[in-house]
């Protein structure tokens, strides 16, 4: 049983007040770019986020001669992203364009080189990093497509399962000219990999561009093809029983229109995935759409949403990312004050509908800056690219995402102070924590202060 405190009466007399309602804005992170990019580095053309480390990749960047590329990896610790390491292909050169893509998964990440020539120009390549304790991260593998041509831009999009890996190849010939591919490799017991097999969509031909979007979860696969259908566009799911198997499928083919580009952004977690068509005109022309669909018993249910406010020209969709019951998707010319220097939309489940739950604005951003151009999503921990913000891109954080930062006594984080708040506290009243929500003063003690910091907060927010 809780023994309330002296203060519980004017705890309850101040719970028949009005609760006024306030947007949630997230709490901005502190990250800061590496010393060592040079101008137009292009950093923020890829990012990914697994707990608490990300990688973000600058393919412009000087690392073996100009636009050989670079990623950068960091690492959460005390409330803020710090600069672990500085990753460069051992072989890469001038033009390679390491860092296009990058995804990370545990202690091992992947980088796409599209440009890379060991096929023939263009032919591209990806490469594994792995972390160990004392030595930090070292290149473990090169990866090169078994059949690769030049133009095929292998590595042009990445992603990382457990153990394996599928790496894009929009400009794959295999269906007709650019219809795309994703290739898929085993990591074996001696650390090697090697090709297990090439994905290709039924009834693709020349332009789809099959690869262009890509991701893993668990043992599915799930990539776009937005050029397919004259840019309507397309997505394909694959998954693994004895072998990769495709699974389903959906195209605009009746319900699109050209240059829509369902498919150009794509994300999979658990029984739910998420697709951008960020050329929609169904809202305004470029405003861009995403599509959400969920498992059901015999396939997938989808459902269309708009862009929580819709702009002209803002491109709604180009990126996007999921997490549980959030979801992230980038406008990279999405207007702020007047410019269009991107935005990015938060969006959350609430029942069986996703509604919007907030927006992402860069700080110091430039018109053209791209925000948005990438993002990443891991539980409440989002990055946001800009690669065109001068002088190196840029890379901008935040955590919270349906925490008001500007309300720290609205513990549960629901974007109100009130009867809830009150109760959180005294659910945990009188335990020893560090870092926990009810803690609002942060002396390690949930007690009476930490009730009058919400009583003080209801009238402020």
């Amino acid at each position: 049983m809780i023994r309330l405190p002296a203060c519980a009466t004017v705890v309850m007399l101040h719970c028949l007040m009005a609760m006024a309602a306030i947007g949630a804005e997230p709490c901005a992170t502190d990250l800061s770019l590496s010393d060592e990019a040079t101008d137009e580095a292009m950093i923020g053309t890829s990012v990914a986020i697994d707990g608490e480390w990300a990688v973000v990749g600058a393919p412009l960047d000087t690392g073996n001669g100009w636009a050989s590329g670079v990623a950068y990896v960091y690492r959460w610790e005390a409330d803020a992203w710090l600069l672990d390491a500085r990753l460069i292909a051992d072989d890469g050169e001038i033009g390679d364009m390491f860092g296009v893509s990058v995804d990370i998964k545990g202690d091992r990440i992947i980088v796409g080189s599209w440009f890379d020539n060991d096929a023939g120009s263009n032919s591209g390549s990806a490469y594994i990093f792995d972390r160990t304790e004392g030595t930090g991260w070292e290149q473990a593998a090169k990866i090169v497509m078994p059949d690769a041509q030049a133009e095929d831009v292998f590595g042009r999009t990445v992603a990382l399962g457990d153990e394996f890996c599928a790496i894009g190849a929009p400009l794959d010939d295999d269906q007709g000219q650019s219809s795309g591919s994703v290739v898929v490799f085993d990591r074996d017991s001696t650390g090697g990999w090697s090709f297990v097999a090439k994905l290709a969509h039924p009834g693709g031909g020349g332009g789809d561009q099959l690869g262009l979007s890509l991701t893993i979860d668990g043992d599915r696969i799930l990539a776009g093809a937005p050029w397919s259908n004259d840019g309507r566009g397309e997505v394909h799911l694959w998954e693994r029983f004895a072998a990769w198997t495709h699974v389903w499928m959906m195209t605009m083919e009746s319900v699109g229109s050209p240059d829509d580009y369902f498919g150009f952004s794509v994300a999979l977690d658990g029984d739910r995935m998420a697709v951008g068509t960020y050329r929609d005109d169904s809202f305004g022309l470029d405003a861009g759409s995403i599509w959400i669909m969920s498992k059901v018993f015999d396939g997938w249910a989808f459902e269309k949403y708009p862009p929580p406010d819709p702009q002209s020209g803002a491109m709604f969709g180009v990126s996007i990312d999921l997490s549980g019951d959030l979801l992230l998707a980038g406008a990279y010319y999405g207007q702020v004050d007047g410019l269009s220097t991107g935005t990015v939309d938060i969006m959350s489940l609430a029942d069986t509908q996703w509604v919007p739950a907030g927006s992402l604005e860069g700080s110091g951003l430039v018109a053209g800056a791209e925000f948005g151009w990438s993002v990443a999503l891991d539980g409440d921990r989002a990055l946001v690219g800009a690669p065109y913000q001068s002088p190196v891109g840029d890379l901008q954080a935040w955590s919270g995402l349906l925490v008001n930062c500007n309300c720290p006594a609205d513990v549960t984080g629901d974007g109100q102070v009130g009867v809830d708040d009150i109760l959180a506290v005294l659910e945990a009243y009188g335990s020893t924590c560090t870092s926990c929500e009810a803690d609002l003063d942060g002396d390690g003690q949930v007690g009476v202060d930490d009730i009058l910091l919400v009583i003080a907060g209801w009238a402020s927010c």
